[in-house]
């Protein structure tokens, strides 16, 4: 294995990289996950964890929107979807997002009160122009542990060359295998227990708060 093999290597199990939600693009940064015991995360890590955030290709059509609303009520099945902008001879662009909350998935509202049939609550979704973040609000909203909610992103029109290193090559394939989905916990990014599809490609997990989530590896 050559020098530079061997250097790939590493930075493909180990590089640092993330940013601030909704910050300008600036380049690689870091952001730390702890340990933790919640059914949000895939695995407890012994020591902090670096993600790095996909960001969308420089030829990624646009959202159809980067802000949705829609109003889930305790009883009733409710949800999302956010496609890009179709392309010439689409009817219909090609999916990004898609949020599902099951029927009878609604815990709490805000301020930890029990949501009662017929009680609705109006879920705001914010997605980050430039990386794969998304934004729920409002926070406070918690799923039953039993039907939680459904989160699927499409990271077909991401940057391909995850690690941001100028050059696509077989580290980046293997990157792609470890994408998941992270949540945004008090203070940082943590990996979340996620279904990664490379051949669609897209990822999946269950939800069970509002919060901040991203596709990162």
């Amino acid at each position: 294995m050559t020098l530079r093999r061997v250097s790939l290597f590493a930075i493909a199990v180990g590089l640092v990289g993330c940013r601030d939600f909704m910050a300008p693009p600036t380049g690689p940064a870091t952001a730390r996950a702890p340990r933790s015991a919640s059914a949000d995360w895939a695995y407890q890590p012994s020591t902090p964890v670096d993600v790095h955030m996909l960001r969308q290709s420089q030829t990624a059509p646009l959202l159809e929107t980067y802000e949705a609303s829609f109003w889930a009520v305790d009883g009733e099945a409710s949800g999302v979807t956010v496609n890009y902008l179709p392309a010439a001879g689409e009817v219909v662009g090609q999916p990004f997002l898609r949020f599902d909350i099951p029927k009878n998935a609604l815990a709490t509202r805000p301020g930890g009160d029990r949501m009662h049939r017929g009680d609705s609550v109006l879920v705001t979704v914010t997605i980050d122009p430039v990386t794969f973040a998304v934004a729920f609000q409002p926070s406070g909203v918690w799923f039953s542990n039993g039907t939680p909610a459904q989160l699927t992103i499409w990271y077909e029109n991401a940057d391909p060359d995850y690690n941001g290193d100028g050059i696509v090559d077989d580290v980046d394939q293997l990157l792609q295998q470890q994408i998941a989905v992270w949540f945004h916990g008090r203070t940082y990014w943590v990996p979340m227990n996620s279904a990664n599809d490379p051949t669609l490609p897209s990822v999946s997990t269950t939800l069970y708060h509002f919060s901040e989530y991203a596709v990162s590896w």
